[in-house]
């Protein structure tokens, strides 16, 4: 096959660039000028962006073809979260991650179920409270309740988890800022881990029993299905797959939620319609929400593979070592597969119009799709239809436009703080919050 990926447009941002706006807002730049395929970065450290629903469609139809193990942030989640399903390599180890996990995340689960419940009025009562002001913090802490339980029981508190989740994310970002200059060895001798990992066993570790019986939680199923009395190799599998799952539940969710409040504070109507659905014990409207909410602003921005032999994309080769990236983002906000892509309308959710499952892909895409998207968009819809039955929320005035802009880290969040002005259905109270 000819190499005439030459012929695909390249753009080489400065680092100042990079800096001042971003890699979200550079991949929008490039598609606008470029097209919807287009080499972003200097050679030999370039990626290939993939803009189109087509691309999408190609992977899904070619998933073969690519793979998962990247450099970009790979070697430093692996460093972390282990065997986890998120970082388990492609073959057996990310089969048996994914066959464990599956029916872990099942929203009717008798655990995850109950912390889908409890959180949902855990929120409405905490955006009451006129001294939780944190909207940011709100959300991330109701992802964190909502499977605390059905992960690891009830010996350990939220708050406890949190402060983990939180070590976490500030390794995390040390290790990638430490990364070009290190290989894998290396990393896994970083300093800063020791600490990381002497808190993750003192918490975890006294958890670990592989007994149980009735509603068992996630770590215990894990212990039970590596039998690691029989295998105490396995332990650190079973603690990386459940820290895996728990960092992606809290995080993404946490923010997906913010994501929607924040839609939903500026269209009072729907708020109604969801609360007079909720009345009537159905909840489309939450659920259109979510997805709408999802299309505009999907957390998860990118996903990305490399190339594990030549491909042949839009009539150009591509070689084998490619790093592609994929983006949900600008599919979403694509005018070419959405009318009026940039204006919030859940009800394009409910018109019974059959949406591809190119154009839609909130969650990724292929055999490495989000594993909890069922459970997610269950504690979403939830959240969504119990705040509405209790509460009006709106933007609040002081609220500048640029906090609504997106910022791209480890994942797509407001930029800046967005404040809410809530007030009870029954009118007794009346608040702003600041996320």
């Amino acid at each position: 096959m000819l190499n005439n990926s030459n012929a695909i447009a390249i753009v080489k941002p400065s680092a100042a660039k990079f800096a001042q706006l971003g890699f979200l807002k550079i991949a929008e730049s490039a598609v606008r000028q470029h097209g919807d395929k287009v080499w972003i970065g200097e050679e030999k450290d370039e990626v290939l962006l993939l803009a189109g629903a087509r691309h999408i469609r190609f992977f899904l139809e070619n998933e073969s073809s690519f793979h998962k193990e990247l450099d970009n942030g790979h070697s430093a989640r692996r460093v972390l979260l282990g065997q986890s399903l998120i970082t388990a390599r492609e073959g057996e180890e990310w089969h048996l991650a994914r066959k464990l996990t599956a029916p872990l995340v099942n929203p009717k689960s008798a655990l995850l179920k109950q912390g889908t419940q409890h959180s949902a009025q855990w929120l409405v009562d905490t955006l009451q409270d006129p001294e939780k002001d944190s909207m940011q913090e709100i959300c991330l802490q109701w992802a964190l309740m909502c499977v605390a339980q059905g992960f690891v029981g009830s010996t350990l508190s939220p708050l406890q988890l949190n402060s983990l989740i939180n070590h976490f994310r500030r390794i995390y970002l040390q290790l990638i800022v430490d990364e070009p200059t290190e290989d894998y060895a290396a990393l896994c001798q970083h300093p800063a881990l020791a600490a990381f990992r002497e808190e993750l066993e003192a918490m975890i570790g006294p958890l670990i029993t592989g007994d149980g019986g009735g509603n068992v939680d996630m770590l215990q199923r894990f212990c039970q299905a590596l039998d690691i009395k029989a295998n105490p190799q396995e332990r650190e599998r079973a603690i990386s797959m459940l820290l895996g799952n728990l960092v992606a539940s809290v995080d993404n969710t946490g923010i997906a939620l913010l994501w929607c409040l924040t839609h939903l504070s500026q269209h009072p109507h729907y708020q109604n319609q969801v609360r007079e659905e909720a009345r009537h014990g159905t909840r489309d409207m939450a659920s259109a929400i979510v997805k709408e909410s999802l299309r505009m602003t999907p957390v998860t921005a990118f996903f990305e593979r490399g190339t594990l032999a030549p491909v042949e994309i839009d009539g150009v080769s591509v070689p084998a070592g490619t790093k592609v990236l994929f983006s949900p983002w600008l599919v979403h906000r694509n005018a070419a597969y959405w009318s009026e892509p940039l204006s919030f309308r859940p009800e394009r959710f409910l018109e019974g119009r059959k949406i591809a499952r190119e154009h839609f892909v909130p969650f990724s895409v292929g055999k490495r799709n989000c594993v909890g998207m069922a459970l997610a968009l269950d504690q979403l819809t939830t959240a969504i239809e119990t705040l509405c039955s209790h509460c009006h929320f709106a933007l609040a005035p002081s609220t500048p436009p640029a906090a609504l802009t997106p910022l791209y880290g480890l994942n797509v969040m407001p930029r800046g703080a967005i404040c809410f002005t809530i007030e009870s259905v029954d009118r007794v109270t009346q608040h702003e919050c600041i996320a």
